[in-house]
């Protein structure tokens, strides 16, 4: 369903606000808040990623020159380990990366770190990667500073929920994480209680698809034999706030757990839509990320 709102519907604008007639520079985590900036910042990370994460074997040396304007050299250290296996392929590699999905976590102006969906497409074969960037500015450009796929990192201190921007928010992306534990921690032995769990943090067509599904849901959990749990530290940014609303790109590596053999960990990227009620964030939609 389409949703009605714009992509990135922002509380403010810009990086100041005004008091008395005069303005106030805005301090702290200003992804998401000062879209201007934070749109600037996602936009110089694309460029990069999407040159650094790009290989052709017939021209290596473009991979080179593409390393050496974009990173830094703690973040060349990690490209040459992700990329040493394809470099030393002996069939030809032309590897093509585009960013698919991006949400800023974190921008204070001369630093960025950002949730980051690559799409790669290598001949025939599709797939995607979830990778947290840091970027640093120096010199008027951003240069990749820290790399991390598959990432599990603790998020910035949120700001308090008092009605401003900033606490809008980082109060959605705490209800993000609760709704996805919600939604995506299930239990074979309890599936009842893990759809009670699921349906008490919905709302809107989403809520009204679980009911209607319920003894779908509730028997697809108990045959699973599997119980499931959120990674540490679930990455989360907000892709577009407002009106009491909001989207969020999510990322975990779920834990799954069997009847028997050992545990292993799946991938997860999602976006979640959002919508307060009273202080209370619920899911309205859920779309896995996907390849193209």
């Amino acid at each position: 369903m389409k949703r009605a709102w714009t992509a990135v519907t922002l509380v403010l604008a810009t990086s100041a606000c005004t008091v008395s007639g005069k303005a106030v520079p805005l301090t702290g985590n200003l992804a998401v808040i000062d879209a201007s900036g934070s749109n600037a910042a996602l936009a110089a990370v694309k460029t990069a990623a999407e040159a650094v994460f790009s290989y052709d074997s017939a021209n290596p040396a473009a991979f080179d020159q593409a390393v050496a304007a974009n990173v830094t050299a703690a973040a060349k250290t990690q490209l040459t380990a992700l990329f040493d296996q394809i470099r030393k392929s002996p069939q030809p590699v032309h590897l093509t990366t585009r960013v698919q999905r991006a949400a800023a976590l974190e921008f204070t102006g001369d630093r960025v770190r950002e949730l980051t969906v690559l799409q790669q497409v290598s001949g025939t074969t599709k797939g995607l990667a979830t990778v947290a960037f840091t970027a640093l500015k120096a010199d008027r450009r951003r240069r990749i500073s820290d790399i991390a796929v598959n990432p599990a990192q603790p998020p910035p201190a949120p700001h308090p929920d008092d009605g401003s921007s900033a606490g809008l928010r980082d109060s959605s992306l705490t209800g993000a994480r609760a709704i996805a534990a919600a939604l995506l921690a299930t239990d074979s032995t309890d599936p009842e209680g893990t759809y009670a769990r699921a349906e008490a943090v919905t709302a809107g067509p989403l809520l009204s698809d679980y009911r209607a599904k319920k003894a779908t849901y509730v028997d697809a959990i108990r045959q699973s034999g599997t119980k499931v749990a959120l990674g540490p530290n679930p990455m989360t940014g907000v892709t577009a706030l407002g009106d009491g609303k909001a989207s969020v790109l999510f990322f975990t590596a779920l834990q799954v757990t069997g009847t028997t053999g050992p545990a292993s960990t799946k991938p997860f990227t999602a976006e979640f839509d959002l919508v307060r009620e009273g202080t209370t964030w619920k899911a309205t939609a859920v779309r896995a990320v996907t390849a193209a």
